[in-house]
Parts: structure tokens; C-alpha cells; sequence
């Protein structure tokens, strides 16, 4: 079997031109050669940041970076030897050349030992080091925590807005790196992005009423910030960024019909308005390096290291629990609802995903199953806190109503949320028996309330 075009390049080719070739292809790494496929040197993804870095373009041709003296073994190289080389070094692949000096495979760690890439063409080789921006809050906390147990190296970039609690048990954690700083400050930003392999970004203000608090720091935050991260990401070709939008776009619908990606939106609220608008921004960004992915969040809930009970499925559950009462208003709304550890789990899928199955995608992340109305989120509750009474208000103080179609992410990514609504009751009841809350009315609890102490 011979190696595909996929994994050669030839020197006059440009910096941006080879970058895609490695987007493409499955071991992060190409070969530069001469028509005849002769080794001339080898070139990785981490190889073009340095350069842009040292203020190399993405147009000048890659015969100006390419390493022309990279480690390369013959065809009869005894195992041994190549396994120790991929223990001393951190290779993404070692050429393998006939007696004229030209490349016949390639072989690249896997597992303790190695493989050649001719015998698995499908195998692709994993992301190790993920920035993600806002990793101190709601969702960023639990990702984090994902993504260390599952051997990723991961820096976090948050401004610690809510503190730093979040994160405390896992600070000397030797795979984390924690940066206090802000995505607004450009200096900050760009020097976070360094040498990672993905982008996550969280950092946003969350919610209708949090963000109806200060409009213009909204738009700074929610809008103005995620387009420089996608900029600098994009200058610096961190390609791979996952961007959390929501599924409060869709806003009031009519019908009961599933909205899916492709469905009109109509958002509601500021902060749904800022959602549309970065989504935009990125899409319009986009091109065959740069491929954002756009989550469309579902309604999230469930227990993190960084508490919310201003979500409407924590919220019923802990009034239930320390009120004894469930209240609704309206009750007729649909919501979808995803746990927050599902939210993780869609995150790593996407980043562990081929790059041509999720740049430049949007995915709803929740499932069918959740659709509910605010009267069965009620119900659900309920069941699982029998003694509570359930309250019931006519007015409707939250105007949007949707029900989501999930089937893109569930057949495109195989993604199937392990949690429902039960488990969030069960976490939050077991989070106040272990004396990890205060007073669940603490504003810190509540992103609205914190942020009209801070901001107004």
C-alpha cells in the first residue's frame, strides 16, 4: 500500500497551503519532498505556529521552516530502534525511506509502540494540549476536569469573575495550567494561545437577565471578545475552535415542530442576540484551515464545582428541596434540557472528531427525550421529592418556547447523554447532606444577582 498525497508537500508550496494538508490528513505532521516523494525535511502544525510566531506569513513558501534534518530510518530499521526513538522524542512520525531516499511510509507512536501508517490509514492521532477559555465556570470546570482524567494537557484562561474555587482541588494537577486574565486584553489572549492544539470558548456572560444588566459590557464580552479569540486563533492557525452558542436562538417558535440547525432563528433576549451575532462572525471567519465548531447548548443543568441554581431544573430542585416547593410559571413552555457533564462529553467528541466531520458545523447538543415543558420539569422533580407542592403562576415571566432536534449531533458524532433529569436532583440533594453549599440564595449562585452587584 502507498501513502496517500495527503501526508507530502513540496517546498514552494505556502505556509497556509501545507497547514490545510496537515488539518486533513491524520498525524498532525506532512512530509516535504521532491516530485519523486525524495525526503527533504518534515514540517507539523507546531513547526508553522512557531514560525507565524517569528513573523513568517502563511504565504511564503514552507521550503523557509521545513526541518531539513529530522530523524528518518530505512525500510529493514530493527523495531527496538524505532520504539526507542519515539520514547526519547515526541515525534508525530518518523519517515521511512528506501536506499534512494524516498518515502515509503511513515511510522508514528501508538500505544507504547509504533504503527505504519500504511496498515491503518484510518487512524488519526489525538490532540494533546487544549486551551479552554472560561474553564473556571459552570461548564468549563466540569470539561476541565473531563479532560485531565482522559490525559489532556489543558491550560485555562478565565478572569475567576465568580472566584476560584471552581478549580481548587485540581490546581496542582501537573497537566493543568491555570492564566488569570481577561479575553477582552489582546496581550493576554494571544499569549495564552500559544502552543496549544484547540480552542474552547466558554467565557461569556450567561443568561437573559445577567446580560440585560450592562448592555455594552454584553456585547464586549459576548460578542466583541469572541471575535478576537476566533482572529487570533485563526492568525496563529489554531484551526480546531469550539465556540458554545445556545439553543435560546431559536427563541419563541410556534408549532410544535423540532427546530434543527437549519431552522429560522428568533432570538429573544440580548444575550440570544449576541449568541446569533458570534456565530455569524465565525462562520464568516471560516474558510478550509480556520474551522470553528458552533455548539447550540441545550438548557443546561446538573451539579459543577462552580454552583448555578439560576438554571430552571436546579432552580425547581433546590426550592424544592429547601422550600418544599416547586414553583412554575406558565408551565405550557418547551425547553430542552442537557446535564452539564453531557455538555463536557459533546466537547471532547467534537474535538477528538476528524476535522472534516466538525469545522465549520453547527450541532444542537441536548436529545429529543429532554424536550419537556416546564409543567413535566415540575412533575420530574416532584417524583423525585415527594413531600414538595408544586405552585403554579399564570404569568409568563420567560417568553421562549422551542422544542430541538438533536439527530445531527447524535448520528454525525455517535454523542448520547449518560444523564437525566433524576441524577441533577440526586447531585444537588447530595451537595447540600455534604455541606458543599451555604445559602443556595447566595448571589454567588446566581449569575443575575452577582453580576448587578458588579456591573450596574
Amino acid at each position: 500500500m502507498t501513502l496517500s498525497d495527503g501526508y507530502f508537500v513540496e517546498e514552494k508550496a505556502g505556509i497556509k497551503e501545507v497547514m490545510s494538508v496537515i488539518n486533513h490528513n491524520s498525524i498532525r505532521m506532512v512530509i516535504v519532498a521532491d516530485p519523486t516523494r525524495k525526503l527533504i525535511g518534515v514540517i507539523t502544525d507546531g513547526d508553522i505556529r512557531r514560525a507565524i510566531l517569528k513573523g513568517f506569513s502563511i504565504n511564503d513558501p514552507v521550503g523557509l521552516i521545513v526541518n531539513r534534518a529530522p530523524f528518518f530510518a530505512a525500510a529493514d530499521t530493527p523495531p527496538q530502534v524505532l520504539i526507542e526513538q519515539f520514547r526519547k522524542e515526541r515525534y508525530f512520525g518518523i519517515p521511512i525511506v528506501d536506499k534512494e531516499g524516498k518515502v515509503i511510509d511513515i511510522a508514528f507512536p501508538d500505544s507504547g509502540t509504533f504503527s505504519f501508517l500504511s496498515d491503518n490509514l484510518q487512524k488519526s492521532r489525538r490532540l494533546e494540549k487544549i486551551l479552554v477559555i472560561g474553564g473556571g465556570g459552570y461548564i468549563g470546570s466540569n470539561l476541565v476536569r473531563r479532560l485531565l482524567k482522559q490525559s489532556y494537557t489543558v491550560r485555562v484562561l478565565d478572569k475567576f469573575m465568580y472566584g476560584e474555587q471552581s478549580l481548587a482541588d485540581i490546581r496542582n494537577d501537573p497537566k493543568l495550567e491555570v492564566v488569570n486574565g481577561d479575553t477582552r486584553h489582546l496581550e493576554i489572549l494571544s499569549q495564552s494561545i500559544q502552543d496549544v492544539d484547540a480552542v474552547v470558548h466558554l467565557a461569556e456572560l450567561v443568561g437573559d437577565h445577567a446580560c440585560s444588566i450592562n448592555t455594552k459590557v454584553t456585547q464586549d464580552i459576548n460578542y466583541l471578545a469572541t471575535s478576537l479569540v476566533a482572529s487570533v486563533c485563526k492568525h496563529y492557525q489554531i484551526n480546531r475552535l469550539v465556540y458554545t452558542s445556545s439553543c435560546s436562538v431559536y427563541g419563541g417558535s410556534e408549532g410544535n415542530e423540532l427546530l434543527s440547525e437549519n431552522s429560522m432563528l428568533n432570538p429573544i433576549s440580548l444575550y440570544a442576540k449576541m449568541k446569533v451575532n458570534s456565530e455569524q462572525a465565525l462562520i464568516a471567519m471560516a474558510d478550509k484551515n480556520f474551522g470553528p465548531t458552533i455548539l447550540r447548548l441545550a438548557t443546561v443543568y446538573g451539579w459543577s464545582d462552580r454552583p448555578r441554581f439560576d438554571l430552571v431544573v436546579n432552580t425547581l430542585a433546590v426550592k424544592a428541596l429547601q422550600e418544599g416547593k416547586i414553583t412554575l410559571f406558565g408551565g405550557d413552555q418547551w425547553r430542552p434540557n442537557v446535564h452539564v457533564a453531557d455538555v463536557a462529553k459533546a466537547i471532547q467528541l467534537v474535538l477528538e472528531a476528524p476535522f472534516d466531520l466538525v469545522a465549520n458545523q453547527i450541532f444542537n447538543v441536548g436529545s429529543e427525550d429532554q424536550n419537556y415543558t416546564i409543567s413535566q420539569l415540575g412533575d420530574i422533580i416532584k417524583a423525585e421529592i415527594p413531600t414538595a407542592s408544586i405552585e403554579v403562576h399564570s404569568e409568563l415571566t420567560d417568553k421562549r418556547n422551542y422544542k430541538v432536534d438533536f439527530s445531527k449531533i447524535r448520528n454525525q458524532l455517535i454523542f448520547k447523554p449518560d444523564f437525566q433529569i433524576a441524577h441533577a436532583v440526586a447531585e444537588i440533594s447530595k451537595a447540600f447532606q455534604d455541606n458543599k453549599v451555604g445559602d443556595y440564595l447566595n448571589p454567588i449562585y446566581h449569575n443575575h444577582k452577582f453580576l448587578q452587584e458588579k456591573l450596574s
